[in-house]
C-alpha cells in the first residue's frame, strides 16, 4: 500500500506540473489558444480558476465553436479583470447584433489595444467602427476586413504607433477617409489592401515612412478611377489584378523588390518608370500586347527576374527585359497553374532571336530557373536553347515539368541536351 500510495503521488505531482509555473508564463500559454478554450480552463483545479480574467487577449470566432453565442464575448469582457487587453480578434458572423461590435472595441482602446483584427459579416450593413479607435495611440497592427465601414473624422484621428494595416474589401465613406487614414499613420511601415467595388475615385497613399505596399484590385477601373502613391522609402511594392486604371507614382529610390501581375489596360510606363533605377528583383506577369511598354527603360540594378510564360509573347517582354537589365544574375520562367477549364495555352506566334545578344548573358547572368517547362510548345524549346547556348557564364540551369509523361520528359531532356552550352561549367537539372 505504501509502494502504492508513493506511486501515485508521483504520478499525480507530474500531472499538476504545469499549474506551478508562474502567471506570467501560464497566461503567454493562454493567449496562444482561442478564448472559448481559456475559459474552459477554470474548471481544471483552484489554481485555474479565475486566471482566465486576466488574459490580456481576445480570440473569438463562431466558425471555431458555432454553438457558443456571440454574447460570449461581451460576458468576457464584462467579468475579466481591469487590466490590459492587448490584442483582439473578432470573427462573427450575421448572428452577431453590429451594434455590439463597436462597444467591444471601444473597451478594447480603453485598456490598452495593440493588435485588433475584424472580421465580420452582416446581412443589415456595414459595421462602423466607435470613434476613439481613431485616437488609439498604442494600437500597432491593425486588419480590417469584408463588412466594416471606414469613416475617418476630420480631427482627432491619429494611429502614431501603427506600423502595420490590411483592409480587405472594406467599405470606405470617400477619397478624403482614405486620404486622413493614410496621413494620420506617421510611423506606418507595412500596408496591405485588397479592393473591389467602393465609393473611392481616386486612393491616395501618402506614407513617407511606409517600407512595404500591397495592392490587389478586383475592379475595373473604367479609366475614371486612379492610384496617387508616394512612398520615398518604399522597399517592396506588389500590385495584382489592376484593369483600366490611371496611376500617379513618384520615384521609389529605396525600392528593392517588385511584383506587377495581371494588370491590364493600364499606361504601365507610370507603374515601371519610377521602379527602374533601383530595383533588383522584379516578378512580372504581363503581355507585350497589354501594355505600353517603354523599349528604353533601363533596369540597372536588376540582379534577379521572374517572368510569367503564360502571357500572349511573352518572349517579346523576356528579350525586352534581358536587354536592359545589364547585371542580371537569375532568371526564372514559370507558367502559371492552369485553369479547370483549359488544360492548355492558345498557341503563340513564332519565337525570332533579337539581334544582338542581351549584355547579361554574356557576361552576368549564372542561374537559370523553369518551372512547368513544356518543351513540346516551340517558342519555349527556342527560348530554353537560345538562353543556354548564349549565357557564358551560367553556373546552373534547372528545368521541371508537371503533368507529362515518363516519355514526353525524356524527349524534352534529350532535346535540350544536345544544344552546345556556352558555359562548360553549368550543371544541368531536369526534374
Amino acid at each position: 500500500r505504501r509502494h502504492s500510495n508513493k506511486k501515485r503521488r508521483r504520478v499525480d505531482e507530474k500531472a499538476d506540473r504545469i499549474s506551478d509555473l508562474p502567471d506570467a508564463l501560464l497566461l503567454l500559454i493562454l493567449s496562444l489558444i482561442p478564448t472559448v478554450d481559456v475559459v474552459r480552463t477554470c474548471v481544471l483545479s483552484k489554481r485555474w480558476t479565475s486566471l482566465w480574467e486576466h488574459v490580456p487577449k481576445l480570440d473569438y470566432s463562431y466558425k471555431t465553436d458555432k454553438k457558443m453565442s456571440h454574447q460570449f464575448v461581451h460576458r468576457f469582457l464584462i467579468s475579466r479583470k481591469p487590466c490590459l487587453l492587448e490584442s483582439m480578434r473578432l470573427i462573427v458572423g450575421s448572428h452577431c447584433e453590429a451594434i455590439n461590435i463597436p462597444i467591444w472595441i471601444k473597451y478594447a482602446v480603453e485598456h490598452g489595444l495593440r493588435e485588433l483584427e475584424l472580421d465580420p459579416y452582416s446581412e443589415k450593413g456595414n459595421i462602423r467602427l466607435p470613434s476613439n479607435i481613431y485616437a488609439c495611440k498604442t494600437l500597432e497592427v491593425l486588419t480590417l476586413k469584408y463588412c466594416v465601414h471606414v469613416d475617418v473624422p476630420n480631427t482627432l484621428v491619429c494611429f502614431k504607433s501603427l506600423k502595420i494595416l490590411k483592409l480587405q474589401l472594406v467599405h470606405f465613406k470617400n477619397d478624403e477617409s482614405v486620404r486622413r487614414l493614410f496621413s494620420s499613420c506617421p510611423n506606418l511601415e507595412k500596408l496591405d489592401v485588397k479592393r473591389y467595388v467602393d465609393n473611392v475615385v481616386n486612393f491616395t497613399i501618402e506614407v513617407p515612412s511606409l517600407k512595404s505596399l500591397t495592392i490587389h484590385d478586383c475592379s475595373d477601373g473604367d479609366g475614371r478611377r486612379g492610384y496617387v502613391i508616394n512612398a520615398p522609402y518604399l522597399n517592396y511594392f506588389s500590385i495584382k489584378g489592376m484593369k483600366d486604371y490611371e496611376f500617379s507614382i513618384e520615384n521609389m529610390p529605396e525600392l528593392r523588390e517588385a511584383k506587377i501581375i495581371d494588370v491590364y489596360d493600364i499606361n504601365t510606363e507610370k507603374i515601371l518608370l519610377p521602379l527602374a533605377s533601383s530595383v533588383k528583383r522584379l516578378s512580372l506577369s504581363l503581355s507585350p500586347l497589354e501594355t505600353r511598354y517603354a523599349d528604353s527603360t533601363v533596369y540597372s540594378q536588376l540582379v534577379y527576374l521572374e517572368l510569367s510564360t503564360s502571357k500572349t509573347e511573352w518572349w517579346n517582354l523576356l528579350m525586352v527585359l534581358l536587354l536592359n537589365s545589364p547585371k542580371l544574375q537569375v532568371l526564372k520562367l514559370s507558367r502559371d497553374e492552369p485553369k479547370k477549364s483549359h488544360t492548355e495555352r492558345m498557341s503563340n506566334p513564332q519565337f525570332y532571336k533579337p539581334v544582338n545578344v542581351p549584355p547579361c548573358l554574356l557576361f552576368c547572368l549564372q542561374r537559370f530557373e523553369w518551372e512547368r517547362y513544356n518543351g513540346l510548345h516551340e517558342e519555349e524549346r527556342q527560348v530554353a536553347m537560345y538562353i543556354l547556348t548564349n549565357a557564358k557564364h551560367l553556373k546552373e540551369a534547372r528545368f521541371s515539368t508537371k503533368n507529362r509523361g515518363l516519355e514526353e520528359k525524356f524527349e524534352m531532356l534529350k532535346v535540350l541536351a544536345r544544344e552546345p552550352r556556352a558555359s562548360p561549367s553549368c550543371q544541368f537539372f531536369f526534374e
